[in-house]
């Protein structure tokens, strides 16, 4: 039987069932109704949800959580000898012809003093190049700045990591992007993003990364290109597929013919407020925010960004796939008994992410901190979209800005 997930309101109550047996609201079963599971009651009009996991949310507020910073990787990956604020201002305003050397200085500054992280993926790849860190290091670098790593099915990004693997420089790398994925070769791959055709492997950008390891020179790189154009694509089609089936549990949930009343299909917008806001605000103001707030309010999805995702006008990103988790609790993939349902949620979120290219979780980012604290914290059967929930909230509350201030 799959598992589906509705929602039916009823006297004041909204019921969400999953997979065979429903419960009423003290928790008791109360009688079978086919094909169904209590998922969740709460009360419809009930906005006001109390945080119950104070513990972590005042140490992420307070700074006691020991999280990750964009300066420390940075600091940690330099090794030259200039001061790092004059080196990472020289070296990109090279990349630029000397201009905007001011500008750049106070990205850095920002950079350095963890207001704000790259605003693309172009200049993180320019991080990477003016600090002559290696494939791997750049991986990092990707993973925990713009969401995930190297895109090897990204011919641009697959140039870049070639370069970094054989220590050339930034300005070297674009001339030969510019060469080898010119609008000749851009012809030769498909305007339109599309799924794997039969007889292709389902995860093309590891299919792609494995054979990528071996190409050592530049013609290699270019036979490379060449023969793999019909695999390339600009987005991740594993996280694609996962992203459209949780969606769907959400805005398509099935039927039943039980006489239980009918579900309506959600719209999108419908099923982003219910499931996936939390309660983060949509103003772009970032006054009053710290740097915890930002990150972790960075990327959340709204309506259009997932409607974008869904007609392919955009990737999908790991933040929006984490919460398409917590929303259907894991999309019914529960299934090892022998362990806890903590280490399988953790489990299944690492093997998501890593099928999908992007970085597992890590406890040392807001987002992700507060993620493994709610499949970690409060009662061990209770549902995590709602612990998740709660925590935001008091994060972007009132007390939860005054105390981090």
């Amino acid at each position: 039987m799959r598992d589906v997930i509705i929602r039916i309101e009823r006297d004041g109550l909204d019921f969400r069932y999953r997979g065979g047996k429903k419960l009423n609201n003290s928790g008791q079963r109360y009688g079978i109704v086919k094909s169904y599971v209590f998922w969740e009651v709460r009360t419809v009009k009930q906005k006001n949800i109390t945080a119950q996991e104070p513990g972590a949310v005042e140490a992420l507020l307070a700074g006691n959580a020991g999280l990750w910073s964009f300066s420390r990787l940075l600091f940690q990956v330099y090794t030259g000898e200039q001061p790092l604020a004059v080196f990472l201002t020289e070296r990109p305003t090279e990349y630029e012809g000397g201009k905007d050397r001011e500008k750049t200085a106070r990205k850095v500054r920002n950079w350095l003093h963890d207001r704000n992280l790259p605003q693309n993926r172009e200049e993180a790849f320019k991080i990477c190049f003016a600090l002559e860190l290696d494939e791997e290091q750049a991986e990092e670098i990707l993973g925990m700045t713009v969401e995930s790593g190297i895109h090897y099915r990204n011919p641009d990004e697959l140039v870049y990591a070639y370069c970094l693997r054989k220590g050339i420089g930034y300005m070297q790398a674009v001339r030969m992007k510019e060469r080898l994925c010119g609008p000749p070769f851009l012809k030769q791959i498909s305007s339109e993003e599309t799924m794997p055709e039969e007889g292709q492997p389902l995860n093309l950008t590891g299919y792609v990364r494995r054979k990528f390891r071996s190409v050592e020179t530049e013609e290699e790189l270019t036979r490379f290109l060449e023969s793999s154009a019909a695999r390339f694509g600009r987005y991740h089609n594993t996280a694609y597929r996962k992203f459209c089936r949780m969606l769907d549990c959400l805005i398509r949930p099935e039927t039943s013919e039980s006489g239980m009343p009918q579900e309506h299909s959600y719209s999108i917008r419908k099923a982003v407020e219910e499931y996936l806001r939390m309660g983060i605000p949509y103003e772009k103001r970032s006054t009053g925010y710290t740097w915890v707030h930002r990150e972790i309010k960075r990327h959340w999805p709204s309506a259009k960004s997932i409607y974008l995702m869904r007609t392919r006008k955009t990737d999908v990103d790991r933040k929006t796939l984490l919460l398409l988790y917590i929303a259907t609790e894991g999309d019914h993939e529960m299934q090892t008994e022998e362990m806890k349902p903590v280490e399988e949620h953790h489990r299944r979120m690492d093997l998501m992410l890593s099928e999908c290219g992007m970085p597992r979780l890590n406890g040392d980012k807001p987002f992700d901190y507060l993620v493994l604290q709610a499949v970690r914290g409060g009662e061990e059967d209770e549902f995590i979209s709602l612990k998740m929930e709660r925590m935001i909230r008091k994060m972007f509350s009132e007390d939860g800005m005054e105390e981090e201030r």
